[in-house]
């Protein structure tokens, strides 16, 4: 048990270390990529963590050079708008001047429903007050008020 117990501190510090070095941010916030890399690692920590006939090293190794891809792709997708567009997308236009665009809806896979909801929590009385509603590729929906005057919240949180 106590081998298990070290272990388990041991590979909490490595992942620790690499989420810090690789720069993450909040889940909400994570692009496909970072989430996918998140859900691997844990799940590479978690065998050598509860099998001791697993040595340390052997779940190490996995654990750096995962982490070293995902650096690699952000260094990359940095560098390269191509690649940054291919890999997170772009934002997708779901309400503008009065009309849903009901393709990118279905693309997005989100109901009328929804984005009135979201115009609603940044405090519009309806889609009469919008200009625009984007989905960005953080997942989370912009709005933009017909009037630039009044501004109530435009963060789709």
């Amino acid at each position: 048990m106590t081998i298990t117990v070290v272990r388990a501190f041991i590979f909490y510090i490595m992942l620790t270390a690499m989420m810090k070095l690789m720069g993450k941010r909040q889940i909400g916030e994570m692009q496909v990529s970072e989430l996918v890399t998140t859900v691997l690692l844990s799940e590479l920590a978690v065998l050598p963590v509860t099998d001791t006939d697993i040595p340390i090293l052997h779940g190490i190794m996995p654990l750096l050079l995962i982490s070293s891809i995902e650096v690699i792709v952000s260094l990359i997708s940095q560098k390269s708008r191509n690649f940054r567009v291919f890999l997170n997308g772009e934002p997708i236009v779901l309400f503008e001047n009065g009309r849903f665009d009901e393709d990118n809806l279905l693309v997005a896979r989100i109901s009328t429903e929804d984005v009135e909801a979201q115009v609603r929590i940044n405090g519009f009385k309806d889609l009469g007050e919008v200009q625009r509603v984007m989905l960005e590729r953080t997942g989370k929906m912009s709005i933009l008020p017909l009037d630039s005057e009044a501004m109530p919240n435009q963060s789709g949180e």
